[in-house]
This record gives C-alpha cells, sequence and structure tokens, in this order.
C-alpha cells in the first residue's frame, strides 16, 4: 500500500505540472494587452493559444511585464474532488472524496483500507469550513467523525482540525493541502486522545 500511495502522489504532482495554465491577461511592456491561455513556457519564452489567431503565440519573457490569472478559475462550489488522504504519523492512507457544498463549505468522506498483521478500515464522514483565502491558500477549519475497525473490534473516531489547501495558479483544479488536529479514538483498545497531521491531494471536476 506505500508503494502505491507513492506512486498516486507521483503521479498527481506530474499531472499537475501537465496541464495548462489559464491566464485571462498578459500585460506587456509596450503597453499592450493579450487575453489567452498559456500552452507551454519555459524560462524564456511563452507560448499561448489567443483568439486573436489560430496560430500559437509566441512571446519572449522579456518583453513580458505581468501575467494577471483569472480569478474566477479557482471558484470550487458545487464541484467534486478525488484524491488521496495520507496521515504520517498513523501511517492511514485513505481515499478522498469531497463535495463543495458552496464556496467555503464542503463535506467530506475518507475511507481507507489495509492488510497485513492486522486487518484496518476506516470510514469517515467530515465537513469543513474556508474562514480565510489568501491568494491561492484557502484556511480551514472542521471536524470528523466515523467507524474505526481492526481485526474483530469495532470503535469510533473523532477529529477536530485546521489546515490550508493550496491552489496552484497554473492548475487551479488541483489541491494539496495540510492539515493539523486533535483525535479521540474508542472501541479498540483503551480509549485514546492525541494529535495528528495529513497531506492530501485531490483534483476537482
Amino acid at each position: 500500500m506505500k508503494t502505491v500511495i507513492k506512486y498516486l502522489f507521483i503521479l498527481l504532482s506530474t499531472l499537475l505540472f501537465a496541464f495548462t495554465a489559464s491566464a485571462e491577461t498578459l500585460r506587456l511592456n509596450s503597453g499592450e494587452s493579450l487575453e489567452g491561455k498559456i500552452l507551454k513556457m519555459d524560462e524564456n519564452t511563452l507560448f499561448i493559444e489567443s483568439h486573436l489567431t489560430a496560430q500559437e503565440l509566441k512571446i519572449d519573457r522579456a518583453d513580458l511585464s505581468l501575467i494577471e490569472f483569472d480569478s474566477s478559475a479557482r471558484s470550487l462550489a458545487r464541484r467534486l474532488g478525488i484524491g488521496l488522504h495520507y496521515r504520517p504519523n498513523g501511517n492511514e492512507e485513505n481515499l478522498s472524496i469531497k463535495n463543495w457544498i458552496s464556496a467555503v463549505d464542503s463535506a467530506e468522506l475518507i475511507v481507507g483500507y489495509s492488510s497485513g498483521t492486522q486487518d484496518t478500515f476506516g470510514f469517515e464522514l467530515r465537513y469543513s469550513r474556508v474562514f480565510m483565502v489568501e491568494g491561492a491558500t484557502d484556511l480551514f477549519y472542521g471536524a470528523g467523525a466515523g467507524i474505526l475497525s481492526i481485526d474483530s473490534k469495532r470503535g469510533t473516531i473523532f477529529r477536530f482540525y485546521s489546515g490550508s489547501e493550496f491552489f496552484p495558479l497554473s492548475s487551479p483544479s488541483f489541491g494539496f493541502s495540510l492539515e493539523l488536529g486533535v483525535q479521540r479514538k474508542q472501541g479498540v483498545g483503551d480509549v485514546t486522545q492525541s494529535f495528528y497531521n495529513a497531506i492530501a491531494a485531490r483534483y476537482y471536476f
């Protein structure tokens, strides 16, 4: 399972840079402005798709003063995200399905299974709310509750957390998040309370 999660994260990262970047306006040093979609770029040259011509436009980056990205591209209301949610300190690898109810509220289902010396299954429902937006980053807090099964033992888990989710300007449909929180487990041994951290990567459709 560790190998699978590693390769899936590599795949998501590769897809992130393979997708084209969306730019609303390109400001040139000459004072002119161009609207279009960035197809590819390197440190010297930029190629864009524009309604002005059927061919790609080539622009030297030395002639470019500013790129203004379309901020509306990151509206996540009523969008569904699918990805991976990993908690390193508990070695918990999960599938994440996150649905944005509004621009700031989201509901998420997290499901995880692992087999080995112990068969572990987890099922958790979560609610998150964005309380601040800083550029390409959302700051959020939330809570979750779920069922945890370890071999024949079944218990419950509750979590309260806060974190941030980053959306690269070059591909605003991808989200990478980091969260910190506190959790309480009971029914699968001694009742335990502990802090945890988690990272996640999702693509929003």
